[in-house]
């Protein structure tokens, strides 16, 4: 009855946001942008001339599924390790700050589950350029799902595989993580295995076939899946092993580096300590603060 009820309540919040125009995801599916009018953002935020430099952007515009607790619990970390080193820290979600005198003022760009066709080409180029020209980017969950596919360079050098959907019945689940790279600076501090609660992002293949390097995996064989699911993880399925289901991993895009982690569609996941610290040491390893002369590329491993 409860879970009967939930999909009932999911499916009438979805009839809201398609009669708004906006995407909506149901069923675990992946998710299908609406045939409309894409409008983007065209006067930059005023970003005060006094913010604290160094300095983070976090940025979080959805013209797809909004993650709201997952960007909130995102935000509060950023927030939280920007005062920790000392750097400044701007949240927005309009995506004129994708303009190269406004991203010329930050050292690390976060898309917080950014989903959707959330930037201009002008916009888009901007950022791919100040990414290649050695600039530091993280990603979380939403950012790596296949609602940005009309950016091809991002939605292959960037994130690579495409997100083919995720579990609903139970939506999420506890599962198993494993290090794929126990040498890698960003997984040194973290145990070989751990387990997490997630709504687990599936994949049409991996990310070492684009050129990126896999840091973490999950163990499928711990997933219990109930009704419609049975046969979606069927259908969904990368692999038994860790290796074969990888839902972390970094690359080195021209002379800069991308982190994309699949975790993180609840605020609670920025509350589990072995996901601070592998966040914590992505930081340091986009910054190149931690391997500075770039072992940890997948080129160079």
């Amino acid at each position: 009855m409860i879970s009967y009820l939930n999909r009932m309540t999911k499916t009438l919040m979805c009839a809201g946001l398609i009669a708004t125009g906006a995407a909506c995801q149901q069923s675990g599916q992946a998710q299908v942008a609406e045939e409309t009018e894409t409008v983007y953002d065209t006067v930059a935020p005023d970003i005060t001339k006094w913010m604290q430099q160094p300095a983070i952007l976090v940025f979080s515009k959805t013209n797809g599924w909004r993650h709201n607790e997952g960007i909130a619990g995102a935000d509060k970390f950023f927030v939280e390790l920007s005062r920790d080193r000392g750097y400044g820290i701007f949240t927005t979600v309009n995506a004129a700050v994708f303009n190269a005198d406004d991203l010329a003022r930050f050292e690390v760009i976060v898309f917080n589950n950014t989903t959707g066709d959330a930037l201009s080409p002008e916009q888009e180029q901007a950022f791919q350029t100040w990414l290649e020209a050695g600039g530091s980017w993280i990603g979380l969950h939403g950012s790596g799902d296949n609602t940005h596919a009309d950016w091809e360079w991002y939605s292959q050098v960037v994130i690579g595989p495409t997100f083919t959907g995720h579990p609903l019945t139970p939506h999420f689940n506890t599962v198993r993580v494993e290090t794929l790279n126990a040498g890698h600076p960003i997984m040194a501090s973290a145990p070989q295995v751990w387990e997490h609660d997630e709504e687990w992002y599936f994949f049409d293949s991996r990310p070492s076939e684009y050129g990126l390097l896999p840091l973490a995996g999950i163990h499928e064989p711990d997933f219990n899946p109930e009704g419609a699911d049975i046969e979606n993880l069927a259908n969904w399925a990368m692999g038994d092993t860790p290796a074969e289901h990888p839902v972390i991993w970094v690359g080195c895009p021209g002379e800069g580096r991308s982190f994309y982690s699949a975790l993180g569609h609840s605020d609670l996941a920025y509350d589990v300590e072995v996901y601070r610290q592998i966040l914590n040491d992505a930081f340091d390893w986009v910054l190149k603060t931690s391997d500075p002369d770039g072992a940890g590329c997948p080129s160079a491993s």
